[in-house]
């Protein structure tokens, strides 16, 4: 389904022409992957989730640098809680576990985070502090960004994989199922912490 020529929508710099490609090339992939997805998590958890594909309504000017379809357990919405992302930027898919700077019940998550920071960096997923980037940084770099997370009311937590365009596994594609895969390892995050802030 995901071929290197998913990024081609990118080099489309108007707002309505890139806006339009995400919505003829990707939107409908995302709709695909996501319903995929949504039978998978509730099979292996055994709970409700909710999807969210990005629809850029509030871009009047610049078009979006980033697409992505959005996965949580709150069916009002997602950003204000823990959840997942599945998207690309120009140059790379990513797949996200993010707390947002304004999520609800902020400082809760605090100690499970400090609770789960070894499973994560033994696991080797990368981590930042902005959602809005593409960059990450190592696993090892995670009790640092845990951290800026607790002192900085700005910032984000997020936790997760990239797989960039030019990597021999995009380049001979046929890469469907390494994505699954790591959107469901990922999983397990958001579904202990939503447990874990419930207690």
């Amino acid at each position: 389904m995901f071929d290197k020529k998913d990024f081609q929508v990118f080099n489309d710099d108007t707002l309505s022409g890139r806006l339009n490609l995400i919505r003829s090339d990707l939107d409908p992939k995302f709709e695909i992957l996501g319903q995929e997805l949504l039978q998978s998590l509730e099979k292996e958890y055994h709970q409700k989730f909710f999807l969210k594909i990005a629809k850029h309504q509030r871009r009047t000017k610049n078009p979006p640098p980033d697409t992505w379809l959005a996965i949580n357990q709150d069916k009002k919405g997602y950003k204000k809680t823990p959840h997942l992302e599945f998207g690309l930027w120009p140059d790379r898919y990513f797949i996200t576990f993010s707390l947002l700077a304004d999520i609800r019940q902020r400082g809760d998550y605090y100690p499970i985070l400090e609770k789960y920071q070894n499973e994560i960096i033994k696991d080797g997923w990368g981590v930042s502090n902005n959602h809005t980037s593409s960059e990450m940084k190592p696993a090892s770099d995670f009790k640092q960004v845990i951290s800026h997370y607790q002192k900085v009311k700005s910032s984000d937590l997020v936790i997760g994989f990239e797989l960039k365009q030019n990597d021999p596994i995009v380049i001979a594609g046929d890469y469907d199922r390494l994505l699954k895969d790591k959107f469901m390892n990922l999983s397990k995050y958001l579904v202990l912490f939503n447990e874990e802030v419930a207690k």
